[in-house]
């Protein structure tokens, strides 16, 4: 017969892999340095709260956040084109909404990174 998949059996093998998953996901940010884009509030909360990870930029289109620091953090803004002839392998985007239109101006900027949803 089968445990349900309320069993507590169930429930605690499920617990421990969100853990070690959750663990897994943070180590990867720890060793890679990463690009953000969207330096909205999203952009920042996600940069203070993984104040371990090596975030390498934080990425905006607007030319007003160009040029400045993120605050609590002094996380660099910069646009798109710098990331040119970067070793960029993997971009993490905050609104999931935006992810092929950010791939593609990757492909543009000739990059080909992996594409993470925060």
């Amino acid at each position: 017969m089968t445990a349900g998949l309320s069993s507590p059996g169930r429930i605690d093998t499920l617990v421990r892999r969100f853990d070690q998953n959750y663990r897994d996901k943070v180590a990867w940010w720890r060793d890679y340095p990463l690009p953000c884009l969207g330096c909205g509030i999203k952009g920042h909360h996600f940069r203070q709260r993984r104040s371990r990870a090596r975030i390498s930029a934080l990425v905006d289109v607007n030319p007003h956040k160009q040029g400045r620091f993120a605050p609590g953090t002094g996380t660099a803004v910069v646009g798109p084109e710098s990331l040119r002839g970067r070793p960029v392998r993997s971009i993490i985007v905050m609104n999931p909404l935006y992810r092929d239109e950010v791939a593609q101006a990757a492909h543009e900027l000739g990059l080909a990174p992996d594409i993470i949803g925060a």
